[in-house]
């Protein structure tokens, strides 16, 4: 879970295995106030149906041999624009640390506290650039 800034919130632990990410989320749902809304991907679909008291933005999906109309394409647009945060702070900042793009050589049971290290470093080092 990350906040607007780019912020580490929330992480879950690491389990064996290949799992999808929404059987991840339903399994491990953190706790979330009923004001904040949650920016997710087309992986996440059924999210509305599964957890309706969340707030929740799912991007608009183009159904085969349509296309969308200019008001989806805005609001897809905006979800885009939430989203990116979350895929840099994923995608950039933690393969930076290489914690989540290389193979991990450690003992696995370190390596739930080596990534909590890796999300502190990273709070940190944007709450030092923020000011």
């Amino acid at each position: 879970m990350v906040n607007n800034r780019g912020d580490i919130l929330h992480k879950i632990v690491y389990k064996k295995g290949r799992r999808h990410d929404y059987d991840v989320y339903k399994k491990n749902h953190p706790e979330t106030p009923k004001d904040v809304v949650t920016v997710v991907d087309l992986g996440y679909l059924g999210i509305e149906k599964d957890y309706p008291e969340q707030l929740s933005v799912l991007p608009c999906k183009k159904k085969r041999n349509q296309s969308l109309s200019e008001e989806e394409k805005e609001y897809s647009k905006f979800h885009s624009k939430k989203r990116i945060v979350i895929e840099h702070t994923i995608i950039c900042r933690l393969k930076k640390y290489r914690i989540k793009s290389d193979v991990y050589r450690n003992k696995l049971r370190k390596y739930n506290k080596v990534s909590d290290i890796v999300a502190g470093l990273i709070n940190y080092r944007i709450l030092n650039h923020q000011n």
